[in-house]
């Protein structure tokens, strides 16, 4: 009996030992885990790739059939946010569309800088300072995004990389061809985002 007393005397400090030990391992697969997150972050994470049709409907007096085309928009993570409210972020756009004036085809091309304003993921507006045809110019775009549309619909938790955003989207140039008068188009605008 008293042998049995004194390996219980030894087991009473023996197992304090052991589940301090497997507390710390429990602690270090944390701390493993934790690490192995921050390196799954893609280094393009934060940007947008977004690619843009405008069926035209109103155009200025350069244009005979008002021009068809896509625009390609580059956003960055950069910019400014407030709590989800108010989100401002740069970006660049390039695009190609083809017109024509009294049968003579011409494609002004679009390159730009900018930058997207967001309001509560669902009100946007997007600026482009842009090379537009032969002249300097403006590109315009500003609707609203589904990102809030599926967000009330509580489809949210599908977390899909996809957002389309529809409005009206608009070019001026202040030469649309070399030695021709400033001119605009317009339109529907329909655009569908990737996010990396």
């Amino acid at each position: 009996m008293k042998s049995n007393y004194k390996n219980l005397k030894y087991l009473v400090f023996i197992l304090p030992l052991f589940f301090i030990s497997l507390n710390a391992q429990d602690e270090a697969v944390e701390e493993v885990e934790a690490v192995e997150e921050v390196e799954a972050v893609s280094p393009l994470a934060g940007f947008s790739i977004g690619l843009a049709s405008t069926p035209g409907l109103v155009s200025g007096e350069t244009f005979t059939d008002i021009p068809v085309g896509f625009s390609v928009v580059l956003t960055t993570p950069y910019g400014i946010s407030l709590e989800n409210a108010f989100d401002f972020t740069f970006s660049v756009v390039f695009g190609q569309y083809s017109g024509n004036f009294e049968g003579a085809d011409f494609s002004p091309s679009i390159l730009g800088v900018g930058g997207n304003l967001t309001i509560k993921d669902f009100i946007f507006a997007e600026g482009h300072l842009s090379n537009i045809g032969a002249g300097l110019g403006m590109r315009g775009f500003a609707g609203v995004s589904s990102g809030f549309i599926m967000e009330k619909l509580k489809k949210s938790d599908l977390n899909l990389p996809f957002n389309l955003l529809v409005g009206g989207e608009g070019f001026i140039s202040s030469e649309m061809v070399e030695g021709s008068n400033p001119s605009f188009w317009g339109g529907l605008g329909v655009r569908l985002d990737y996010n990396f």
